[in-house]
């Protein structure tokens, strides 16, 4: 994952190389890496296609009734208001380098929606599901598990900068200590894709 992460760090170039997608061609060339490699990850941190699949495990427990359902939706939703709040801030004082990865047309904007539900579930299956596990495991300490995990996922978006390397990781403490207080990814989940979904579709 490091590797992953420091090689796109080392490829991604300001200009053409990171400008927004213009064409089938363009969304291709952007968006198709995204969904394999987090995808990749997810698949291989599940054990897909092998023995004792870990997907449910790390999903943790689900919506077994209205009540736990609406309350992990209304904690994702508050989850969204802080995130986007600081983003909102943020972008006061500068654009984003994230910003040149978002569509602009009505075509990017539909393929935009499967991007984000698909990276924002995979990426909190690997941090928060795998990662924050086996931390958790090695260390013994579940806080430790849940900074580095933060530290991995600021690192894992390096390429963006380092402001939003550093915005990233401590957006990646909060998913980490609501996924171990609600025992569960679906709050993180529903954040996660609200946001990378919002981010497409509602920034200009």
């Amino acid at each position: 994952m490091v590797a992953v992460a420091v090689t796109g760090t080392l490829l991604a170039h300001p200009g053409p190389a990171m400008a927004a997608p213009s064409s089938g061609q363009g969304v291709l060339g952007v968006y198709l890496p995204m969904l394999l490699v987090n995808a990749g990850l997810a698949f291989y941190v599940c054990r897909v296609g092998r023995a004792r699949n870990a997907l449910r495990s790390l999903l943790g427990r689900g919506w077994d009734s209205l009540g736990r359902a609406c309350t992990d939706l209304a904690l994702a939703s508050a989850a969204w208001l802080v995130i986007e709040g600081a983003e909102a801030a943020f972008a006061t004082w500068g654009r984003s380098s994230a910003s040149t990865l978002l569509p602009h047309t009505v075509a990017e904007r539909t393929v935009w929606i499967l991007v984000a539900m698909t990276v924002g579930f995979c990426e909190e299956v690997v941090y928060r599901g795998y990662l924050q596990t086996q931390l958790t495991a090695f260390t013994h300490r579940a806080s430790v598990a849940i900074v580095l995990q933060a530290l991995l996922f600021g690192v894992a978006h390096g390429d963006q900068g380092v402001a939003v390397a550093l915005r990233f990781g401590v957006y990646g403490l909060m998913l980490g200590a609501l996924a171990r207080w609600r025992r569960s990814l679906w709050p993180g989940i529903a954040c996660h894709v609200g946001i990378d979904v919002a981010s497409g579709l509602l920034t200009r």
